[in-house]
């Protein structure tokens, strides 16, 4: 079975169960049709707890999630899928409580009722709706990463919240002993993954100790270079790491960097572009400087190291960064299999990495490079379907791999289709922080 559909099989496993024991929670199935609203109001609330439960488990970066996933970014696409689908369950409770009562109508949503079990739910829903939204418009509304990421700690008081108020609210989970002791579980798994996240993983998750070595900066790039302290990273090709600077002038917030270096270097290497205020910081890093790497996480290199295929590179931007070690990788090889790497960015002198890749593919032939830039003259405009194609000698026998902007990455990925590449044959990596 494929790994992705493992994890999303698992998901809809848990509502089903969750579905199916609120309807044996029932004297007979014909209750929860004859009260419509009042059975809107419960398995909304169910469904919806337990899709914020495998919101905290998901977040979690476990081994065993890349594996039944398919990799941390289809981890975390599936995060934030299942986080807006019970932000909207959620919701539909307390507003399907005030159409069922409108006496006490909009009370539902304040906390001054004389039963704490039901308070206690109000709380969590409000913290929820609030972390929601700082998600969906955090672009919108400038709000810096980390505060994003300190606000997203009160998710675990709403999940502790939640569990009180499904322990203590008479409902079915109080008079149906196994729909009670199913939420309870899972909703104590997600206490637990919150509690792991917020306290426990910056000491005991995988954390390895780095000094900073050299540093390399152009064009807006900085090219960090760590020994390590103690143990060292044991990572694979195209993985990355989350990483966090110890420095007097830059935030020790983690962030996640594809690591640029060859698994049998002995230096760890970070080609890091500054796009925003925290990666502008990273000009008073200095040599001496320490740092911790929690990781590696990714599965995008595991494809091509063990693939028999011709291999197309295409990349958006700092997309681009996964392929600087398996381009690297490709023209040390002795095989006649072909690479092909395709740059896009708009102008030339955002290609911070033009001339290394130029001089990789300039020392094998089986090596293919090209810097497409959109919006300079004569440069033909976004890449092409048949630019790409004039690297596909035979399609069964090439893999495509994208990394970049979504946008980018699913239009492409449909024009392949059409000119009959299958869905095996294309590898997406689409990691997104937000």
């Amino acid at each position: 079975m494929n790994n992705r559909k493992v994890g999303n099989l698992l998901i809809y496993a848990s509502l089903l169960v969750t579905f199916l024991l609120w309807v044996l929670a029932k004297d007979s199935i014909g209750e929860t049709v004859s009260w419509p609203l009042v059975s809107l109001t419960q398995i909304s609330a169910l469904l919806g707890t337990m899709l914020f439960v495998w919101s905290m488990i998901l977040s979690t970066r476990l081994d065993f999630l890349e594996s039944w996933f398919g990799g941390l970014d289809k981890v975390y696409k599936v995060h934030r899928r299942v986080s807006s689908v019970g932000a909207v369950l959620i919701l539909i409770h307390p507003v399907t409580l005030v159409v069922s009562n409108l006496q006490i109508g909009l009370k539902y949503f304040l906390p001054i009722h004389n039963q704490n079990p039901l308070n206690l739910g109000i709380y969590a829903f409000w913290i929820f709706a609030v972390t929601i939204l700082l998600t969906l418009f955090i672009h919108r509304i400038n709000l810096p990463y980390h505060i994003w990421k300190h606000s997203h700690k009160f998710l675990n008081l709403a999940m502790i919240l939640t569990l009180l108020h499904v322990v203590m609210i008479r409902s079915d989970t109080s008079l149906f002993i196994p729909l009670g002791l199913w939420m309870n579980i899972m909703v104590g798994f997600g206490v637990a993954s919150g509690l792991y996240m917020s306290f426990f993983y910056e000491h005991f998750g995988p954390k390895y100790k780095y000094e900073v070595v050299n540093i390399k900066r152009y064009d807006g790039v900085h090219d960090v270079y760590l020994k390590p302290s103690g143990k060292k990273l044991s990572y694979k090709l195209a993985q990355f790491a989350y990483v966090s600077f110890y420095s007097d002038t830059i935030s020790k917030e983690a962030h996640p960097y594809c690591i640029t270096s060859l698994p049998e270097e002995n230096l760890l290497r970070f080609s890091i572009k500054e796009l925003g205020d925290y990666t502008k910081t990273l000009g008073g890093l200095k040599i001496g400087d320490t740092a911790s790497a929690w990781g590696p996480y990714g599965r995008l290199g595991e494809r091509f190291k063990s693939n028999s295929k011709d291999a197309v590179f295409v990349a958006g931007g700092i997309g681009v960064a996964p392929f600087l070690s398996m381009f690297k990788k490709a023209s040390l090889s002795e095989n006649e299999l072909l690479t092909s790497l395709f740059y896009c960015t708009k102008y030339k002198n955002e290609a911070s990495f033009d001339s290394e890749l130029q001089k990789l593919a300039d020392k094998n032939g089986n090596l293919k490079y090209c810097n497409q830039c959109s919006r300079e003259p004569d440069s033909g405009g976004h890449l092409s379907i048949k630019q790409i194609r004039k690297c596909i000698n035979d399609i069964k026998n090439t893999v495509i791999y994208l990394c970049g902007p979504t946008k980018m990455m699913l239009q492409i990925k449909h024009d392949l289709k059409t000119i009959g590449i299958p869905d095996r044959n294309i590898v997406l990596e689409d990691f997104e922080m937000i």
